[in-house]
């Protein structure tokens, strides 16, 4: 019981709830403030109206309802009120101002913030004062101007239980802010989180990232290593015979192994990053060079400038190129590739053929990301195995 009686004086989270409540009573000042001091007057002497009192009060309480539902009803409102509801009340996540039921929320949180939040800043003005005169008027003389406020006379202030009843009004008051910053503590994840729609939003774009990060790793490092296996086999049987060869394999090895590495401390250093590799069509050469080393025959057909093509488009050529010399390796063996590159004012047109090895099929991974990122850029992409032959065609527009 006793923990329970001083909890709101030790919690952190009182202070900030309490700063977040005046914060509310600070808002509302210029909504009251328009209506008591400009509208008041304009409505009860200005333009000749003299309308009663109960009317003005009328037309002064509208004017602060719609001033209020109209600043709610603006994006920036949301965004603003879930960053301090964040900082001060433990708010998880906000949502965003997309559709109108989301601002209607706003709405009816700024409403409840503002009229919660006035009633704890009045206190907050109106208390301390008082609590201040019970604690010292038992130790001096009521003053004859305090005397005459009914308010005194009614608590009999300058009792010796007038210290007593300060402290409890403190009390009182910290577990007032308690219970009113906790209630909006609660409402704050249902009036500014997201809602249902975006947060199943959120997690398709989360899934798809994890996806995309899945492909870029199989493409890049998946390459890398089919590469380096068949670059260690080879340098391994003519490293008698050709030690040349077999040094510029090992050499190979390590740069891959290296880009590799740097691959994954992308992928697990940097996961907000729009690729995880830069590598574009202006790096072909390294790559055929590479993939060479490995026993595979290339023969490229370049036709075009690849510094016209724009970064990203060049960018998912290359993986292109990548992810079917990697698939070759894999499913053929050391063949011929032929690969033919034809870049137009607006498009990007991608041919590798090589023979068919033992296994015919090439779904996976490699060949259904391509076909997405190639459908991402408003392309289309296609693998089949013609007669002898495995071709894939790949069209990126831009």
């Amino acid at each position: 019981m006793p923990s329970r009686l001083i909890r709101p004086f030790t919690a952190r989270a009182t202070y900030r709830q309490w700063v977040h409540l005046i914060l509310g009573a600070v808002l509302a000042v210029p909504y009251l403030a328009v209506a008591g001091l400009v509208l008041g007057p304009l409505l009860g002497l200005g333009f000749g109206l003299r309308l009663p009192p109960v009317a003005v009060g009328l037309v002064q309480g509208a004017f602060v309802v719609l001033a209020v539902v109209a600043t709610g009803l603006l994006p920036a409102t949301r965004s603003l009120s879930g960053a301090a509801a964040k900082s001060l009340l433990g708010l998880p996540e906000s949502g965003d101002a997309d559709t109108w039921p989301d601002r209607w929320r706003t709405v009816c949180w700024l409403v409840v913030h503002l009229a919660l939040g006035s009633g704890i800043g009045l206190l907050t003005l109106i208390v301390p004062p008082f609590i201040l005169l019970l604690f010292a008027d038992p130790l001096l003389a009521l003053s004859p101007e305090l005397a005459g406020i009914s308010l005194y006379r009614a608590f009999d202030i300058g009792q010796w239980w007038a210290p007593l009843v300060g402290l409890g009004l403190i009390v009182a008051g910290f577990h007032l802010v308690a219970v009113v910053g906790a209630l909006l503590a609660r409402l704050a994840p249902t009036l500014l989180g997201p809602s249902e729609h975006e947060r199943l939003r959120r997690q398709v774009e989360e899934l798809s990232e994890r996806n995309r990060l899945a492909s870029e790793l199989h493409d890049s490092v998946g390459h890398v290593l089919n590469v380096a296996a068949l670059q260690a086999s080879a340098a391994n049987r003519v490293l008698d015979s050709d030690p040349t060869f077999a040094r510029e394999a090992l050499a190979a090895i390590a740069d891959s192994t290296r880009a590799a590495l740097a691959d994954l401390d992308n992928a697990l250093g940097a996961l907000r990053s729009s690729t995880l590799d830069e590598s574009s069509l202006a790096d072909l050469d390294d790559l055929i060079r590479s993939t060479e080393l490995a026993g595979l025959e290339v023969r490229l057909d370049l036709q075009g400038n690849p510094g016209s093509v724009p970064p990203q488009v060049s960018r998912e050529g290359y993986r292109v190129v990548r992810e079917g010399l990697t698939n070759t390796l894999r499913h053929a063996g050391r063949v011929r590739v032929a690969v033919r590159i034809a870049i137009s004012p607006r498009t990007l047109d991608m041919d590798m053929t090589n023979p068919l090895g033992s296994s015919t099929s090439r779904r996976g991974l490699g060949l259904d990301g391509i076909k997405r990122r190639a459908q991402a850029l408003g392309g289309h992409a296609e693998g089949a195995a013609k007669g002898d032959n495995w071709q894939l065609q790949v069209h990126l527009p831009w």
